[in-house]
């Protein structure tokens, strides 16, 4: 059988998915940035520029919580960071090293498109990248406005509860880490004990705290996790 070619129609059929996944959780965070006070330009703004759902939903859940710029800033650098890595990675397989096709493919090196693109195990063409990037990218930018405009005709009540979208979103995430290795669930536990710790106990402020115990827990998981297991993550 012949190999499909990797085109831009090809990017957008295989980002398909993407949109709509990226669009229903695009939903409840355009439902956020409404009840966290955000006007429509400003909220849809927030994805544009962004780009990073689980980033995203912190900024807002430190931003609600009253954090201070610069902790909101530094979490969200560390929990972006793995696509500093993600990006790195795939360069070696861009077929397109103009400086304008790596920032665009850096900005759009999300988790999913990142497992797209290493799938394909071939040099990759700007046209697929593009395809497979601007796919996904309109689906969370499509899905942020449409969530803020929903809240128009939304109850309050249904409204206030898209808060707890970030800690179901997370929640997904841990399970499908501890399916994978039992450690992480460690990890996790150390991770939020002294998120609690800090905050209860010590009254550190929540963005300090978040970043503090992020980064703890990323060391302890160092001593945790032997080589083998990393690879295999």
């Amino acid at each position: 059988m012949a190999e499909r070619v990797l085109t831009f129609k090809r990017g957008c059929k295989d980002g398909f998915p993407v949109f709509l996944g990226y669009f229903t959780t695009a939903l409840a965070f355009g439902l956020l940035t409404r009840t966290s006070g955000f006007t429509f330009i400003e909220g849809v703004l927030t994805s544009v520029t962004n780009f990073a759902g689980s980033g995203q939903f912190l900024m807002l859940n430190l931003y609600n919580a009253g954090s201070f710029l610069l902790e909101i800033v530094i979490s969200v650098f560390l929990i972006n960071s793995r696509y500093l890595f993600m990006s790195s990675s795939l360069r070696p397989h861009l077929e397109n090293n103009s400086f304008f096709a790596l920032l665009f493919c850096g900005f759009g090196c999300t988790d999913e498109v990142f497992a797209i693109s290493a799938l394909k195990s071939r040099s990759l063409p700007f046209s697929y990248m593009a395809g497979l990037i601007l796919t996904s990218y309109l689906g969370w930018v499509s899905g942020t406005a449409t969530g803020f405009l929903a809240g128009s005709f939304l109850p309050p009540i249904v409204q206030s509860a898209s808060v707890i979208t970030i800690y179901a979103m997370f929640s997904s995430l841990m399970g499908a880490e501890v399916e994978k290795n039992i450690k992480a669930l460690v990890v996790f536990f150390v991770s939020a004990s002294l998120n609690t710790l800090f905050i209860l106990c010590l009254r550190i402020s929540t963005g300090l705290s978040f970043t503090l115990s992020m980064l703890i827990s990323t060391i302890a998981a160092v001593f945790l996790y032997d080589d083998e297991e990393v690879l295999d993550e």
